[in-house]
């Protein structure tokens, strides 16, 4: 097993479909690093540079592979499974990779990793079963026009404080109503709990559009699991087709789960119906400025440029990203690269 840090990777390249017989024979020189024994030994193929760039964005999570989600989760395509598993094998004898239950992980970890995915994932599994039924009741409020769920339970990973994102579709113009009478909901009737009944993320029919494209986004998209509504679920997905730049190898998953129709619930069409008589509009455009205002006055310590970064407050998507988790998730990974002496694919 290698020590932190001693894998003898590194390449600088352009993305690009790489054909299948590249993969197989093309080597890439390697940068030798004097301090480490086993770098002058190793030459890694564009395919086994391109696995360890994949494990190393999931082992920012702690989070193994089977060899089916490196595949989905390669930055390059033309490359069959059974190639993989034989560069996977390579890696796993070389030392690059350990190997337990079929998955695959970075060597200066350990198998706990492992472990603790065994044990998020049937965590996460009861998570998302109670999620289902939840969306059975978020489905009959006003406005409501799908419900997807975001964040590490999307992935199937849930640890002991692990709550469900939700992420909330709605008609145009009425965002802020729908959250509004969502988030009153929460505070009243759960004493705001956000363990069954966060929401991540607002948006629109008319704002599915990611315009900040880079690898952690296009994972966001790709494991976003729908629970109701499978038409807005394929809209949202087409929509951001730019996803496969970073994941040429992803599909959609068309096999959707039951009760995920696109009909609207009877009792939804009447609160609609009575909602109407209002200046809906006006009284949505309100909520959203009095909502960015609220949130201005809490952190004058921003400038102008980092708030609209932090909180998005528009019309069409409301979110607040308090940590700016995306920044370090990125900061991390570009990290754990340098870490393994290897460079980000372009």
């Amino acid at each position: 097993m290698l020590p932190r840090g001693s894998y003898p990777i590194y390449i600088e390249e352009e993305t690009i479909i790489v054909p299948i017989a590249e993969y197989s024979q093309s080597e890439i020189p390697i940068s030798l690093i004097p301090e480490h024994k086993l770098i002058a030994e190793c030459s890694l193929t564009i395919l086994q540079q391109d696995v360890v760039r994949t494990l190393a964005y999931f082992d920012v999570f702690s989070y193994p592979l089977s060899s089916e989600q490196v595949k989905v989760f390669l930055p390059r395509n033309s490359v069959t499974l059974s190639q993989l598993e034989e560069s996977l094998a390579g890696l796993t004898k070389s030392g690059v990779l350990n190997s337990e239950l079929g998955y695959y992980y970075l060597s200066d970890r350990s198998s706990e990793v492992v472990t603790a995915r065994v044990q998020n994932e049937r965590r996460a599994f009861r998570m998302i079963r109670r999620a289902r039924w939840i969306s059975r009741f978020l489905r009959q409020i006003p406005f409501v026009r799908g419900i997807f769920i975001t964040g590490s339970l999307s992935k199937n990973v849930a640890g002991p404080s692990s709550d469900v994102d939700f992420m909330i579709v709605t008609a145009p113009n009425r965002l802020w109503i729908c959250k509004m009478i969502l988030t009153g909901i929460r505070r009243i009737l759960l004493f705001n709990s956000t363990k069954y009944f966060c929401f991540n993320l607002f948006v629109t029919e008319n704002g599915f559009f990611f315009s900040d494209q880079n690898v952690f986004n296009a994972i966001e998209i790709a494991t976003t699991q729908v629970l109701w509504n499978d038409a807005v679920y394929r809209k949202f997905q087409s929509v951001n087709s730019w996803i496969r730049h970073f994941l040429p190898n992803w599909k959609s998953d068309n096999s959707a789960p039951a009760g995920v129709s696109a009909s609207s619930p009877f009792i939804q069409e009447l609160l609609e119906g009575a909602l109407n008589i209002l200046p809906l509009d006006r009284i949505d455009a309100s909520l959203m400025h009095f909502a960015r205002s609220y949130w201005k006055r809490r952190n004058l310590h921003l400038d102008e440029k980092r708030f609209d970064s932090l909180f998005l407050c528009t019309r069409d998507i409301s979110t607040v990203w308090y940590d700016d988790h995306k920044t370090r998730i990125l900061s991390r990974f570009q990290q754990r690269l340098a870490e393994l002496g290897i460079e980000q694919a372009a």
